[in-house]
């Protein structure tokens, strides 16, 4: 209440000193006016000018809490983030290192059928090769049979003839 009243003397002692003295010396009821008009508008207007700074103070703070809730919720969602971030590098180069052996034993078994195939390859042709070789052997010694029997100049008997078909074929 003391403060009350030395706040109202600092807005009094103005008018007092800078009053007009032309004659008529109504400064007391305007003073007195004046404190009424001040306890009236205090007494009616007081509670709901506090009550509206004490919500908008409580909203304020309340603003203030969801702003640093949200604040903690961010932080916790970026070190969420950072974590799912790690883990997916980890499982990239997991991923990269596998590729890398699965290339390799890939390239591996390539090499592995490659090898084979021409293994296979080399064993049919010289398979051909003896088949045809035979073949052609077969075809020189049914020349010369042929030959040797057709003709009828020559008479030779079994054993000239088994020889003669031995050096021929050998």
């Amino acid at each position: 209440m003391n403060s009350i009243i030395r706040i109202l003397s600092l807005f009094f002692i103005p008018t007092f000193l800078l009053a007009a003295g032309s004659g008529e010396v109504d400064i007391v009821e305007r003073s007195i006016n004046f404190v009424i008009f001040f306890a009236l508008i205090y007494y009616f207007a007081a509670d709901k000018v506090k009550t509206m700074f004490v919500e908008r103070r409580n909203s304020i703070a309340e603003s203030l809490s969801k702003i640093q809730d949200k604040l903690q919720e961010s932080k916790k969602e970026k070190q969420k983030a950072l974590k799912q971030l790690e883990e997916a590098k980890k499982t990239a180069n997991d991923i990269i290192e596998t590729a890398k052996k699965e290339a390799l034993i890939i390239a591996q078994k390539v090499d592995e059928q490659t090898n084979e195939e021409i293994e296979s390859l080399v064993r049919q042709f010289n398979d051909d090769i003896a088949f045809e070789r035979k073949k052609i052997e077969r075809s020189v010694v049914a020349d010369t049979l042929e030959e040797f029997l057709n003709s009828d100049s020559l008479a030779l008997n079994k054993e000239t003839l088994v020889r003669t078909l031995l050096k021929k074929v050998a």
